[in-house]
């Protein structure tokens, strides 16, 4: 884990929770971000929300997702994001409870062990 939150193997670990099965990798966030990336540096926030329809299949407008956006960047911290998702009904309470402990448990498994080793 980063001093700024969890890592992309985090974040990849947490999708293949969610979905159950593995789907991405810490390779595959790494393309993802790049070409998100260059999707932003080639047409703007409307090239890196295009690439987001693409790769999501989020029938949202640019509105939508820049809204989108503004409330869990303007959150600061995971926790806020979630309940701000949930208070504006992006998101069911369920799911961003089940998203906050699975994000708990990933950062926990990623703390350095403070158990002494047997001589």
């Amino acid at each position: 884990m980063t001093a700024t939150g969890p890592s992309k193997k985090d974040f990849a670990d947490l999708v293949n929770q969610m979905v159950g099965q593995n789907v991405v990798n810490d390779k595959m966030m790494d393309d993802i971000l790049k070409n998100a990336k260059n999707s932003y540096n080639r047409n703007g926030l409307d090239g890196f929300f295009e690439y987001i329809r693409r790769l999501t299949g989020a029938p949202l407008s640019n509105q939508e997702l820049k809204q989108l956006m503004d409330l869990v960047v303007g959150a600061g911290r995971t926790d806020k994001a979630l309940s701000s998702l949930v208070n504006q009904n992006w998101l069911p309470r369920e799911q961003a409870e089940r998203i906050d402990r699975r994000l708990d448990r990933a950062m926990e498994q990623r703390k350095p062990s403070t158990r002494k080793k047997k001589s």
